[in-house]
């Protein structure tokens, strides 16, 4: 087991409370886009999943380059056929996505480094400017024991008065030189989107390069979302009391 400050971190918990997982690589390339989409919807393991226009797919290149907000956005999905797992491409973005039942990592990253190795094999120049690889979570009062924020290891306060009930904050935290980390603690008003039965905390661990980041190594690439993995587990067990992680351990 690992450690979150004092806290041992289970290997595996008996429910976990993951919703969706995701790994984000945005880069620069010589490749002309449409080719790179062609070539990526050709590695054998997503061959069946379906092509999907995203909504920015519609808009024109020119604008989509102009536009900071635009620029990393993905211009269609490889879906498949359940719908738990999704590749998500533009021109300067690829990401992987997996819903829930989650897999466990050791089953998981095996995709996402099919999606690095995919990117660093289909595109030529090519830079990777920025990784993110995130967790989101949902707590529950019936599996998990989380009826509210107040049974989190958190304390919210004004004026000396713990807030009890609706909140959404957000804080960042170094990791190291080039990677930060923000977790998203938010009870369910605030969080747009369907969520499980009986969520009553929505926890989003984003662990991601800072600005200035890059690299042309896919090894690189692969250990940074490794330790990134680490930072995710160990960020978001520090949000767990003691007694909650002993009840959800697995023995």
């Amino acid at each position: 087991m690992a450690a979150a400050g004092d806290k041992s971190i289970p290997v595996k918990l008996k429910h976990d409370a993951i919703v969706e997982a995701l790994l984000e690589i945005r880069f620069s390339m010589t490749t002309i886009p449409e080719i790179l989409f062609g070539r990526l919807a050709e590695i054998a393991s997503w061959k069946s999943f379906a092509q999907t226009p995203m909504p920015a797919y519609n808009l024109p290149a020119a604008l989509r380059q102009a536009d900071p907000n635009l620029r990393h956005q993905p211009i269609f999905a490889l879906v498949d056929e359940g719908g738990r797992r999704a590749v998500r491409i533009g021109p300067q973005v690829l990401s992987y996505h997996r819903t829930m039942p989650y897999v466990g990592w050791e089953k998981f990253k095996t995709d996402p480094n099919e999606a690095i190795a995919g990117i660093f094999e289909k595109a030529e120049g090519l830079s990777i400017e920025r990784l993110g690889l995130r967790y989101l979570n949902a707590l529950r009062s019936d599996i998990h024991g989380v009826r509210s924020i107040s049974d989190l290891d958190l304390k919210l306060e004004v004026a000396g008065e713990r807030v009890p009930g609706n909140a959404n904050m957000n804080f960042t935290t170094d990791v190291t030189d080039n990677t930060a980390c923000t977790v998203r603690i938010a009870t369910p008003e605030f969080i747009m989107g369907s969520l499980p039965a009986n969520t009553s905390v929505y926890v989003d661990v984003d662990v991601f390069t800072k600005e200035g980041f890059g690299t042309k190594e896919q090894v690189i690439v692969k250990d940074w979302v490794e330790a990134a993995h680490t930072e995710e587990k160990q960020q978001f067990f520090r949000l767990l009391t003691k007694e909650t992680i002993e009840s959800l351990k697995e023995k």
